[in-house]
């Protein structure tokens, strides 16, 4: 009698351990999934991509100052020539001038190259010809926009052949040779008159290159 009472305890006791086991199995089954589905559906990142640091050279666009040209534009330091290769001039911008050829006493608000017959005349800047007028009182004249409002002239010269209205040059591009002085300025001698426009307004051309008064 005692021996089956000691067997249905040992019975007894195996059927609790084995239930704690099974409910302890549920639990963990229970929670592996809770954790691996990431608590609603949220899927894990690869441990590679978290916290991993920005690169450098990404955030280089910006702070980089919006008007810095970038490293493959090709930025020209000096975009003005002077129209001649000798850069020494007879009349000085804003002098009060006679002409000695129709007698007329006013201001002179270009300046003169004294340049020789046949000397090349070149485009002070990049632009577009907007005028090539062919005068024999006045002489032949070429005019360059530059853009910006900027405009250039060149006066008293024979244009390259083919040049034309609308046609695109570049600074230091020959347009023209210096011609026989004639018409108005005829007892002025060879020379290139030179002028400047600012938004239609003449002003001294050689604040955009450097040239010398010729001594008296």
């Amino acid at each position: 009698m005692k021996e089956e009472k000691t067997k249905s305890k040992k019975r007894i006791l195996y059927y609790c351990i084995l239930t704690v086991s099974v409910l302890l199995l549920a639990a963990a089954i229970v929670l592996t999934v809770y954790f691996v589905t990431g608590r609603g559906g949220e899927v894990l990142k690869d441990p590679d991509d978290v916290n991993q640091p920005n690169n450098p050279d990404d955030n280089d666009s910006d702070d980089k100052d919006p008007d810095e040209p970038t490293g493959g534009e090709n930025v020209d330091p000096n975009p003005y020539v002077a129209p001649v290769a000798s850069v020494t001039y007879s009349l000085e911008y804003g002098d009060v001038y006679k002409n000695e050829t129709i007698g007329w006493i006013y201001r002179h608000y270009a300046i003169d190259f004294a340049a020789e017959l046949g000397a090349a005349v070149c485009s002070m800047a990049d632009g577009t010809v907007t005028e090539v007028s062919y005068s024999k009182e006045l002489g032949n004249r070429i005019t360059i926009d530059h853009g910006k409002g900027l405009e250039s002239s060149y006066t008293f010269v024979t244009p390259v052949t083919g040049i034309t209205v609308g046609q695109k040059v570049t600074k230091g591009e020959k347009i023209a040779e210096v011609s026989e002085a004639c018409g108005t300025e005829k007892k002025d001698g060879t020379h290139l008159h030179f002028e400047v426009k600012e938004n239609g307004k003449n002003v001294n051309p050689t604040k955009y290159f450097e040239a010398f008064l010729e001594e008296k």
